[in-house]
């Protein structure tokens, strides 16, 4: 580390009364050695909003209302410091147990941690009219988005081989759009804030990913809510789906274990359990995959691998969705048919 950037870390850990010892790089964040133990300081640059959003989320972890890790204030009060290019933040050094190579292992812990992120900070939602039509008018604009690009390609003489694999799929996606578009068009026509049962809200992280997860032991913990807000959290859920989607392997995505891990923690009343498949019906990644090629940025054979990839991903992540939405269904009726027997 150079002398200039060292003096800079020395000044920033001053205002904690820590004297380094030895600094590690590690990413974004510096490994830090001091008498007192060892500490993780976060260095990146930040908005005035994001700062705000820390300010506001320590609260909930210092009250342990939510299982994560926040900021240590300094000596003078402050839970971030600046200075002209760089704003830090300091938390404790946890020694992960799990790599950041098992993405299987990392995905099923977060999808739980997400579950009780969202179960602990949940709370009635208002204006749900408006979340189904905006759904809506999302689900509406990328299915232009996918018409325009077939009559792109109905145009070229000879489709590309990603061109003619997006045509074959075509049929499929597009029936699955109309199907979503059909239920957030009706559902956006209903007054949903007359109905006991309508989708709620909570404190989203805003950057769910294996990477703002700290495994330690038996010892689990979000971290690095910049980006945290208030809002309609079963559109985080679908979010997490769909990364975890696109990252692991498509033939051997847990997803009965995912999905246990995450309704377990957080169970999902039935206007949010709809919401959801509904949601993840259109395929987001493989739009975005298209989008993609109009640049040609890689060799044609990488999109038609990533194509295949995705598509299959998104088939057996709705099926499994599909599955266990009804087996819940399913268990529930079992449960009621049982206590009103009872009650006979």
């Amino acid at each position: 580390m150079e002398d200039r950037e060292d003096f800079q870390i020395q000044r920033i850990l001053f205002q904690y009364d820590l004297v380094p010892r030895r600094l590690w790089n590690r990413g974004s964040v510096l490994k830090v050695e001091t008498s007192a133990g060892f500490f993780a300081l976060k260095r990146k640059k930040m908005t005035d909003r994001q700062v705000d959003r820390v300010y506001s989320v320590y609260p909930l972890i210092r009250s342990l209302v939510i299982d994560a890790v926040g900021p240590l204030p300094s000596k003078y009060g402050d839970l971030v410091v600046g200075d002209e290019a760089y704003r830090y933040y300091l938390m404790p050094w946890f020694e992960e147990t799990v790599p950041e190579s098992d993405l299987e292992a990392r995905y099923r812990h977060l999808f739980h941690k997400a579950g009780e992120l969202h179960r602990q900070t949940m709370r009635e939602g208002k204006g749900t009219d408006g979340l189904y039509r905006s759904a809506f008018q999302m689900v509406a604009t990328r299915y232009t988005d996918w018409e325009q690009f077939l009559n792109m390609t109905e145009h070229h003489l000879y489709p590309s081989p990603f061109e003619q694999m997006v045509m074959s799929y075509s049929g499929q996606a597009l029936g699955l759009f109309q199907h979503a578009l059909g239920y957030f068009s009706e559902r956006a026509g209903l007054n949903d804030d007359a109905s006991d049962d309508r989708p709620r809200r909570a404190l989203c992280h805003g950057r769910l990913s294996p990477l703002h997860l700290l495994i330690e032991g038996e010892k689990r913990y979000l971290t690095n809510f910049e980006e945290a807000r208030e809002d309609f959290f079963i559109i985080e859920t679908a979010a997490l789906m769909e990364q975890a989607c696109s990252v692991l392997p498509p033939a051997q995505t847990p997803w009965q274990d995912l999905l246990s891990a995450y309704f377990s923690a957080c169970p999902l009343n039935e206007a949010e359990t709809n919401f959801l498949f509904h949601f993840l019906l259109w395929p987001r990644t493989i739009l975005g995959l298209m989008d993609q090629y109009r640049d040609k940025e890689r060799s044609e054979l990488w999109y038609t691998r990533r194509f295949q990839r995705l598509s299959r991903g998104h088939r057996r992540m709705i099926n499994q969705l599909q599955t266990f939405i009804e087996q819940k269904r399913k268990e529930k009726q079992k449960s009621r048919d049982k206590e009103e027997k009872k009650n006979e």
